[in-house]
């Protein structure tokens, strides 16, 4: 057993290596490299075009853009996307804490699963931006408001994604941790936790991206924070700006999110490729 761990670490590095030299060994234009190069040089250019078009009253050039930036930079718009974030954590938080225990308990227990998965299912697939009006109604318009958009827009996603990581479980698994006297608690952490967790960060993933939205949602809906700033450039056709501050909210959103993917294929190294539910699955 000692001699199977160097060679199985020698066999994964010498096809680490010929991994690597078959990707030398590419055409240039077959290298990932090259090609997202390409696209991104295809989009800018096609940016650039369509905004000679029709004119930058309606689509800022790419020099607009960059000067948009450096407005941003130098106005507070940073500060401004970083406490709209801010904000949205709070809710965010809400629904992880929320979310996984519910979706853990939904995929554990059938009983459960009856009961509670039917209104969890009917408001996964609701157009959540029409129980806005009603929300305002119970929360006013202030940062209670807020939070309670970035909750509801997250925590499906939060919810269904740990519920069919324990329907995932092996159920030999189970019959043999009872058969073996492990009971409900020990074989939630020795079975179930490792075994969900790749699914639920793929949740929270998910969770973020529509977080994200229903941050700036609520905004433009109240009139406050980023969304403000995004509807009164809009508005007053400052695009350059426009398309600055929002990009910035982007990479902001992405980074978080490609935070959470390095995050899962550290922690859960077997089973990195784990996706998440959508709109549509289940």
């Amino acid at each position: 057993m000692a001699n199977a761990e160097p060679d199985t670490l020698a066999r994964y590095d010498a096809g680490s290596e010929d991994r690597d030299t078959e990707s030398t060994r590419l055409p240039l234009r077959r290298r990932p490299w090259f090609q997202r190069l390409l696209t991104w040089g295809a989009l800018i250019i096609v940016w650039q075009v369509f905004a000679v078009v029709v004119g930058s009253y309606f689509w800022p050039s790419w020099q607009d853009v960059l000067r948009g930036f450096v407005t941003v930079l130098t106005t507070g718009g940073v500060e401004l996307v970083a406490s709209s974030f801010l904000q949205m954590f709070v809710g965010f938080g809400l629904a992880i804490a929320v979310g996984v225990p519910i979706g853990l308990t939904i995929g554990s227990f059938r009983t459960v699963a009856l009961v509670v998965e039917p209104y969890v299912n009917l408001l996964f697939v609701t157009s959540l931006a029409a129980v806005l009006p009603l929300l305002i109604l119970l929360f006013g318009t202030g940062f209670t408001f807020r939070v309670a958009v970035v909750f509801l827009f997250a925590v499906f996603y939060v919810i269904i994604n740990p519920a069919n990581g324990v329907r995932s479980i092996d159920p030999n698994l189970v019959d043999v941790s009872r058969s073996f006297g492990v009971g409900p608690v020990r074989r939630f952490f020795v079975l179930t936790a490792p075994a969900t967790l790749p699914f639920t960060i793929a949740g929270v993933r998910l969770g973020l991206g529509q977080a994200v939205q229903g941050m700036i949602i609520a905004e433009l809906w109240v009139t406050t924070g980023t969304g403000r700033e995004l509807k009164a450039l809009s508005q007053e056709h400052v695009l350059g700006q426009f398309f600055a501050l929002a990009m910035v909210v982007v990479l902001v959103g992405t980074l978080l999110s490609q935070l959470l993917l390095w995050a899962q294929r550290l922690i859960t190294p077997w089973a990195a490729s784990t996706s998440g539910v959508g709109k549509g699955d289940g």
